[in-house]
């Protein structure tokens, strides 16, 4: 063992970095990995601030190495399962993605402070919001934040909410609540025929849906006489049910991408073009967030 990164770095000649320390040492122990030639794995959130991930992004570019960060979300068998369940085009046109991480817990460690870089935002706001990128395929064009201390033991947050636009018009709803005491749905994908609702317990993607063919044909009312002042269609929806259990799906091996990025030269599986976008979102995240708190 080495007592830090410099006498680590001074007496071994490495090809890899991993970088697994807390947040606020990411960008001092990756630029100097780059310094002395070695290739960087970090954890996630890549830094503290956007800035610093700017510092990173330049020095892997100066140095010509090559970066990527631990953002291994986008390849469980739910998320695998739901790409394919959504190519079906059951539910229709997607206009909400609704992630939730609910339960109680009182965090006392150093992710329960902010001058840590602690808080859920962070912690899972990273995986969570990369994840409902993903699926969405798009970038984000608006974004909301507010930021609560409610059970944590320090200052950071514990509850978060996370409202996203994306350029190609789907609303990303991402609630992350360590002060609650019932569990809420993790996914749920709303389309304009339909919804997906993950159920944990038994590891299945259920859908609910209606073809749209198979409607009734309505007369529409513009006038502000309702008919016999019904004020609604009074239609029965046709509904459809199927479940899809995940054990059907194989997950990504997140580490084979790495290993093919790294010893390989293939394309990275996580851009860190992808991973600054984060960052960006995080960093406005915090500014709304805790202004608003």
């Amino acid at each position: 063992g080495y007592a830090d990164h410099q006498s680590l770095l001074d007496a071994e000649k490495l090809d890899l970095v991993v970088i697994a320390s807390p947040t606020q040492f990411h960008a001092q122990h990756a630029i100097t990995a780059f310094e002395y030639g070695a290739h960087v794995f970090c954890d996630k959130p890549i830094a503290s601030t956007l800035a610093e991930t700017d510092r990173m992004i330049d020095a892997m570019k100066q140095h010509n190495r090559k970066l990527m960060v631990y953002q291994p979300h986008r390849t469980g068998s739910d998320i695998i399962a739901l790409q394919e369940i959504l190519n079906q085009d059951l539910i229709g046109p997607v206009y909400m993605i609704k992630r939730t991480n609910s339960r109680y817990i009182r965090r006392n460690d150093w992710q329960a402070f902010r001058r840590h870089g602690g808080g859920m935002l962070n912690n899972y706001g990273t995986h969570y919001i990369d994840q409902s990128l993903y699926i969405a395929g798009s970038r984000a064009k608006h974004i909301s934040c507010m930021l609560r201390t409610i059970a944590s033991l320090g200052d950071a947050d514990d509850v978060v909410k996370v409202l996203i636009e994306t350029e190609n018009g789907v609303i990303l709803d991402i609630d992350i609540n360590q002060a609650a005491a019932y569990r809420l749905p993790a996914w749920q994908i709303l389309g304009k025929y339909g919804s997906l609702v993950l159920d944990e317990k038994k590891q299945t993607w259920n859908a609910r849906f209606f073809r749209p063919e198979e409607l009734e044909d309505i007369r529409v009312q513009e006038s502000l006489a309702a008919q016999d002042r019904r004020y609604e269609s009074g239609e029965t929806i046709p509904w459809q049910e199927l479940t899809f259990h995940l054990s059907k799906y194989q997950p990504i091996s997140y580490y084979d991408k790495c290993y093919k990025y790294f010893a390989l030269d293939a394309k990275p599986f996580v851009p860190i073009s992808e991973t600054r976008e984060i960052m960006r979102i995080l960093h406005l995240c915090r500014e709304i967030g805790y202004q608003c708190a």
